[in-house]
């Protein structure tokens, strides 16, 4: 079985954006897909998706590392907060009987799933408090075989993100390139994924009032994960 690179990230941090990217930029021409119908979203209301997944043999999890067993080649993408959060409001990937609720009242309320929306467990954590610990769980598990990436920076300087996951993993193509030609890389423009929203990067502007930005820094050991541009 061929050693791909695999994905982990939080839920709505651009895991299928950078499927896509590591598809058609390092993969092409192979089948990634999954074999066979593929189930997403809240553990309450899962959706099928009967035609599968075209990357999927990318995907890691969404799983805290010590829930999972991380590939030897890995990348863990995470992306600002607010717009995560905001994210899986767009995408109602919330318990169906909170239909209903408003922004703020989802943002503060505790969550009802670990990792990913799919795994039922009750939690006396939000959103906000589940998303940073994703992260900071990832980073202390982090060595030699986990690249850190930054959805921000793939959506504004693909050009860096790709050079720095060529250098890590592809080490022969790194130094060819440098040598002999520069690759034209597809950067991906398109909508991508399960259930996709415009992935703009400020685009969480719109849903939290003041009192839920207070509320959300609030809730945060350290706003180092965020992104101001």
């Amino acid at each position: 079985m061929k050693d791909y690179i695999k994905i982990y990230s939080h839920p709505r941090s651009g895991t299928h954006f950078l499927e896509n990217f590591l598809a058609k930029n390092f993969y092409s021409n192979e089948d990634l897909s999954s074999e066979g119908a593929i189930y997403y979203g809240h553990w309450s209301n899962k959706l099928l998706l009967e035609e599968g997944e075209p990357y999927h043999k990318l995907f890691g999890s969404h799983f805290f590392p010590d829930k999972t067993k991380v590939a030897n080649k890995s990348i863990y993408i995470y992306r600002d907060g607010r717009a995560v959060i905001a994210s899986l409001w767009n995408s109602k990937f919330y318990n169906k009987e909170w239909h209903g609720i408003s922004f703020s009242e989802f943002l503060r309320k505790d969550l009802d799933w670990l990792g990913g929306p799919g795994q039922k467990k009750k939690l006396d954590i939000n959103i906000i408090q589940h998303w940073e610990d994703h992260i900071l769980q990832w980073e202390r598990q982090a060595g030699n075989n986990i690249l850190f990436l930054r959805f921000e920076d793939l959506k504004n300087n693909p050009e860096n993100v790709y050079e720095e996951i060529c250098k890590k993993y592809f080490p022969l193509k790194y130094y060819s390139e440098k040598i002999f030609f520069k690759r034209k890389i597809d950067p991906i423009k398109d909508k991508v994924g399960l259930k996709p929203n415009d992935a703009k990067i400020n685009s969480w502007e719109n849903l939290f009032s003041q009192d839920d930005l207070n509320f959300f820094y609030s809730q945060l050991k350290s706003t180092k994960y965020l992104y101001d541009n």
